[in-house]
Order: C-alpha cells, then sequence, then structure tokens
C-alpha cells in the first residue's frame, strides 16, 4: 500500500487503496498535476443497529427499514477523508493560495535531490494548467485542509457529480511512501 503525505506538513492525505485516477476536463482531456479518489459520505452518528431483535427494546419503529428515510448528519469517510478539516475559500483566497503554495513547492521540489529536474520543469508547465482548472471550477469546490491545518500545507479540493465528493489533489504536493 501507498500512503502519499504532504509534503510540507507530512500529513497524510490519502493512499492508493482509494484507487486515484487522473483528472478529466469538460472536454475529457487529462488535467496534468492533478488526480482524484471517490470519497462517500456516512451517517455521522451510525443509525440504528437492528441486532435481530426488531423492535423489542424500544428506540426504534416500523419504519426502521423505510428506503425513503432521509439520513442527517452526513459527514465525508473519515477513512476516506484521513481528518480533513473543511475551510471556507474565497475565490480571491483561492487564488492567493495556489500562487503561493506553487512558488514554495516549486522551490521545494528544487530543493529536494530525490526529485530530477525533468519532474520539477514538467510541476512548472502543469501548474497554470491545472491552477486554470482548479479556479474555473471554484463555484462547484470544497475546500479541506489536513488535520495540522497548516496554512501552507497540501489541500484536498473536493466536488460532487452525485451524492458522494471527488476529492482532487495537487500530485507534486504528495510525497508516497510505501507501507
Amino acid at each position: 500500500m501507498i500512503i502519499y503525505k504532504c509534503r510540507f506538513t507530512g500529513d497524510e492525505m490519502m493512499s492508493d487503496a482509494f484507487k486515484p485516477r487522473p483528472v478529466k476536463d469538460d472536454s475529457g482531456e487529462e488535467v496534468p498535476g492533478l488526480f482524484e479518489v471517490e470519497s462517500q459520505k456516512v451517517n455521522k452518528d451510525g443509525g440504528a443497529i437492528d441486532i435481530g431483535c426488531g423492535n423489542e427494546f424500544g428506540g426504534g419503529g416500523d419504519d426502521v427499514d423505510d428506503p425513503t428515510a432521509e439520513i442527517v448528519n452526513n459527514v465525508i469517510d473519515e477513512t476516506i477523508g484521513f481528518g480533513f478539516q473543511e475551510v471556507p475559500m474565497g475565490k480571491k483566497d483561492m487564488k492567493d493560495f495556489l500562487a503561493g503554495y506553487c512558488k514554495n513547492l516549486r522551490a521545494k521540489l528544487k530543493d529536494d535531490e530525490s526529485v530530477p529536474g525533468p519532474e520539477v520543469k514538467a510541476f512548472t508547465q502543469a501548474a497554470p494548467t491545472f491552477c486554470k482548472w482548479l479556479l474555473g471550477k471554484y463555484d462547484d469546490l470544497q475546500f479541506f485542509t489536513s488535520p495540522s491545518m497548516d496554512p501552507d500545507g497540501s489541500m484536498a479540493f473536493a466536488y460532487y457529480t452525485g451524492v458522494d465528493p471527488i476529492f482532487v489533489f495537487i500530485k507534486a504536493g504528495l510525497l508516497e511512501e510505501k507501507c
């Protein structure tokens, strides 16, 4: 298994168990420098648990198995979310974050002897494209920081195509660690 950690904070951001895949733009072209994973929402309080005795012990009703019952208090599944904290972000804030993050990340990549020059160049060339894609999806995104909530660390960006969120990550901002 591979754990992806923030290059700045060391916080765990995701793992390959969730099958990362390339991000595609509206025309189906791959957006360089990004990848995404599907998440899911789960009921925060766990919901009712039936141990096979029906309503013998009270607390339930005849509608326990009602498929039309709405589940409330849904949160991002923490086994996928790795303890992410949602943060509000205006479009200008996002633009400022991306500019500073990409600048700091490029410097970090250049200083890391294990990152070859062509990878730094590939990141530098991909950054304007993925920043444009992220800014273009601003209205559809939620923003999450890692558990340390370091403002200079990596972020996860979530968008929805259905009920469950899809998390997007900047690939060069994460270190792969085999475990």
